[in-house]
């Protein structure tokens, strides 16, 4: 198998998100593995054929778009890797597939989230009403939740504010509405006392992903709705285009480098049509 600390190091170096990197090399792990199955050459023969080859297999094994096109980008990375430490004669490149389909709301249905939001509540752990109001008030990624710290937030009685760091090391500066500073407040009440001067924090630490992933997890469970914390981003997203926030001031919440991805919460669900279509009168 193939040493991949070299191109961890490369994709670093590139300043990518944690998540993304540990995609890549999951990613590209797989690839070798189905690479090193078809041929006894090593990867200084790979061809673009090869790649070709794995990208028709992606697309004949998942359902998902998005997932396969994920898998595309990863082996891209992998092979540009390869051919700038001089693995590889020459550069391969595959293109991903154009999703022709429309866009796909991938937020909560409002009914659900006012379900899973008083389901939370209703439970009355401070931490956990910290977590869903944050995520719901900013829209952050849940990388960095787990990477705010006390120094990041200022709160007063009628305003606070959050710093955050982004994709590439990049700050952004969020305002904190009366929930979410109400949240963390009654939060800081209860924190356990810590030398650790991450916001959230359990038994073990700092809180990670997985932890975050977990809470919302069981508190969907308890009224059947499956959530996970980009898909309140996505809520939020969604919430401001159809309030009429100016798709700049949704970008920079959001941190979005380009606002092209900010159109992607520009979707239009079903039951948006359905108010549309119900509202006309002739």
């Amino acid at each position: 198998m193939l040493d991949l600390s070299g191109f961890e190091e490369y994709l670093k170096d590139k300043e990518l998100s944690e998540n993304t990197i540990s995609c890549y090399i999951r990613d590209s792990k797989v690839f070798v593995e189905w690479y090193s199955g078809r041929t006894d050459a090593g990867l200084n023969k790979l061809i673009q054929l090869d790649a070709i080859e794995y990208k028709k297999h992606l697309f004949s094994t998942y359902k998902s778009i998005m997932t396969a096109n994920r898998k595309v980008a990863s082996v891209n990375a992998l092979c540009k890797w390869l051919y700038e430490s001089g693995s590889i004669p020459e550069e391969i490149n595959i293109k991903a597939v154009k999703n022709r389909d429309a866009r796909q709301y991938k937020g909560l249905e409002e009914k659900d989230l006012r379900k899973l939001r008083a389901e939370i509540h209703r439970n009355r752990n401070p931490l956990h009403i910290c977590i869903i109001e944050l995520l719901l008030g900013t829209g952050l990624r849940v990388s960095e939740l787990c990477n705010i710290k006390l120094g990041d937030i200022e709160l007063s009685e009628r305003k606070g504010t959050i710093k955050v760091i982004g994709k590439g090391n990049i700050y952004r500066t969020l305002p904190l509405n009366k929930d979410v500073r109400k949240a963390i407040q009654d939060y800081m009440d209860v924190r356990p006392a810590n030398d650790n001067d991450f916001l959230l924090i359990g038994q073990r630490g700092a809180f990670k992903r997985n932890s975050i992933n977990l809470i919302l997890e069981k508190s969907g469970q308890r009224v059947s709705v499956e959530v996970t914390p980009h898909q309140l981003r996505h809520s939020l997203g969604y919430r401001l285009v159809k309030e009429g926030t100016a798709i700049t001031t949704i970008q920079e919440t959001l941190g979005h480098d380009s606002i092209l991805t900010t159109n992607l919460y520009t979707v239009t669900t079903e039951n948006d049509k359905v108010e549309a279509l119900e509202a006309l009168e002739w």
